[in-house]
């Protein structure tokens, strides 16, 4: 019989934390049938310098020197295939570790029935994932997931879909891409944005995209904004 082997990496500066997750682990595996490979690491230096072919990271959000917030934005740019779990105490730095990685948040200590519905939510990730085909006005024809997508801005009688390294424009009215994409993330902010949750840092008064740009909210839309924040936030919490 094949067992599935899974390759994990725990990043945490706390040796007991890491004990603690790996029996966890172990306890998972025997329970589905699996057999995990577990690489630790106890600094976000060690992480990022000797990271091996892993397909899950856990990842402490609060170390010293090279925190998780920054492992993540490191990652996103040259391992696009590692999920990450963050692990954390506290819950008031989840704005900042969104990114198109970031599979789930689970509080430590980390419990069998929280590492459970995390590991069933990697399992899901990539089936789930949308993929759209974007002509720009040159013809060219690219698909892209949903998650390359940061926002999307209307441009006379374009939209602009700006993705993490280029733009495209796409002769299409934002009230098309609202429709097709409200259930998968992205929120119209006012009459002229439509932004991807997954790439937002701050929702509050205003909107601040992971790479610092700023939009304002209109108002009248304001309190529909921050409910379906809230509610985006909520699915991505065990």
């Amino acid at each position: 019989m094949n067992i599935e082997t899974i390759n994990i990496a725990i990043c945490d500066d706390e040796k007991l934390h890491r004990k603690k997750l790996i029996e966890v682990i172990q306890k998972y595996c025997k329970q589905h049938g699996k057999l995990a490979v577990i690489s630790e690491y106890s600094s976000g230096e060690e992480c990022l310098t000797d990271l091996g072919d892993v397909e899950i990271l856990f990842l402490d959000i609060d170390m010293e020197g090279i925190d998780g917030i920054e492992v993540k934005d490191r990652l996103e740019s040259t391992r696009e295939n590692v999920h990450i779990v963050f692990t954390t105490n506290y819950g008031n730095r989840m704005n900042e570790a969104f990114g198109i990685q970031v599979v789930s948040f689970i509080q430590k200590p980390v419990r069998l029935t929280e590492l459970t519905s995390a590991m069933d939510k990697v399992s899901k990730w990539d089936a789930k994932r949308d993929f759209i085909e974007l002509e720009g006005t040159g013809g060219k024809k690219n698909v892209f997931s949903t998650e390359q997508i940061c926002y999307i801005a209307a441009s006379n009688q374009y939209s602009k879909i700006v993705l993490r390294k280029e733009e495209i424009l796409i002769r299409k009215s934002l009230k098309a891409w609202e429709e097709e994409l409200s259930d998968k993330g992205f929120c119209r902010i006012h009459q002229s944005v439509i932004i991807n949750f997954f790439h937002a840092k701050e929702v509050g008064q205003k909107v601040i995209m992971d790479d610092n740009t700023e939009f304002s909210i209109s108002t009248r839309r304001r309190k529909a904004v921050n409910q379906a924040y809230s509610e985006y936030i909520k699915n991505m919490l065990l």
